[in-house]
């Protein structure tokens, strides 16, 4: 981030009135403590939405961050660090630092030792990551590096920070690491509509039949083909769990280099950076190979015309997966709406509970395998 300080540079330091001028969506401030944060590149990226920001622009929001309705992960604080820009003008202030103790919420019997002491506790707290001293080197491409952290990557790679990533230093390579979430739909709805209409030309023909024993056989109707249709998006329900659950978030054993690198390249880097938006959705390319093996296991459990109204069904819910990722990392649903419930489940489960909330286009699976996001107490 362009407003991000360097820990050697001295702070900036900003008067109570010129924070308060910053309310807008160009610009938004907000205050932490005495410490100022430019927020205004995160409004859109908030899983409460922008409304909720704006509203305390130009406002402490220490209580916001401490809950409740939501205390916020030790994630969402180093993630704030990002947009740090100086420090209040303590001149500023009222003289009899009523604003400030308030602000603070220090009672008045507390000391001025204790005071610092206090704000320095909540910077430690807050700490941000810093590339200059991180694990692996930022100004190199990190699919070869990240391999070396060993049991330190888990850890690592849990840290998101709001920045974009170089996998490969190959141009070919690393171009084809990124999408543009429009070619989910560009590539793959053709096939789909086309297939529809296959589908259901297929099974008006009535030769296709559903064997329940080798002699006995229901005939599959073409007024059928929406009902298995939705199974098959149903079905992909539950794949879309699976493979989140136990291939993008298998643990790579920490000796092992190779598995660490490939989870990385799978969804280590998602975690790593979850709002670079050129690495939300599936290259085509690469989702090919999975789509094309799902087809090719459907047709041999299944006759032609049941298998691929099963495969048609689920090739559409993985494009809505796809899509319905992108936007719960930068919609703004309406409060209250599925997707807003969906977009804070999700960012939960990037900054606070990576083990658990596996679910992205319906949290339903979670429940019955037990990985639902833990209720939150005060």
């Amino acid at each position: 981030m362009n407003n991000k300080m360097s820990p050697s540079v001295s702070p900036r330091f900003f008067s109570e009135k010129e924070v308060s001028k910053h309310c807008t969506k160009d610009s938004c401030w907000v205050l932490l403590g005495t410490r100022v944060y430019d927020v205004t590149g995160f409004l859109r990226m908030h899983p409460g939405g922008e409304a909720l920001i704006l509203r305390r622009s130009g406002k402490d929001v220490s209580r916001e961050i401490e809950g409740p309705p939501h205390r916020h992960s030790e994630n969402a604080r180093r993630w704030m660090e990002q947009y740090y820009i100086g420090e209040l003008d303590r001149d500023s202030i009222d003289e009899d630092t009523d604003t400030l103790r308030q602000r603070k919420k220090i009672p008045e019997s507390t000391t001025e030792e204790e005071e610092e002491e206090e704000e320095t506790s909540a910077i430690n707290k807050c700490s941000k990551v810093n590339e200059e001293t991180d694990l692996v080197d930022w100004r190199k491409p990190l699919a070869w590096q990240v391999g070396y952290l060993r049991e330190k990557y888990d850890t690592w790679v849990h840290q998101p920070v709001d920045r974009p990533i170089r996998l490969f230093e190959n141009d070919f390579f690393e171009a084809n690491t990124k999408t543009s979430w429009y070619m989910v739909p560009i590539v793959w709805m053709p096939l789909v509509i086309y297939l529809c209409w296959y589908c259901y030309a297929l099974l008006a023909q009535e030769r296709t039949r559903l064997f329940i024993t080798s002699d006995y056989s229901i005939l599959v109707h073409k007024y059928s083909f929406p009902f298995i249709f939705m199974l098959g998006m149903f079905l992909w329900s539950f794949i879309e769990y699976c493979i989140h659950r136990f291939v993008f978030h298998m643990r790579p054993p920490a000796h092992n280099y190779y598995l660490i690198t490939l989870h990385f390249l799978l969804h280590g880097q998602h975690h790593k950076s979850p709002f670079d938006g050129s690495r939300l959705v599936f290259p085509p390319s690469l989702a090919a190979i999975a789509i094309g093996a799902f087809y090719l296991i459907l047709r041999q459990l299944l006759s032609e015309g049941l298998g691929t109204s099963l495969f048609v069904g689920g090739l559409c819910g993985y494009v809505v997966y796809d899509m319905i990722h992108y936007y719960l990392h930068y919609g703004s649903p309406r409060r209250g709406s599925y997707l807003y419930g969906l977009k804070a489940y999700h960012v939960k489960h990037h900054f606070e509970h990576q083990r658990a909330g596996f679910g992205i286009t319906t949290t339903f699976w979670d429940y019955p395998f037990n990985t639902t996001m833990p209720e939150q107490t005060f």
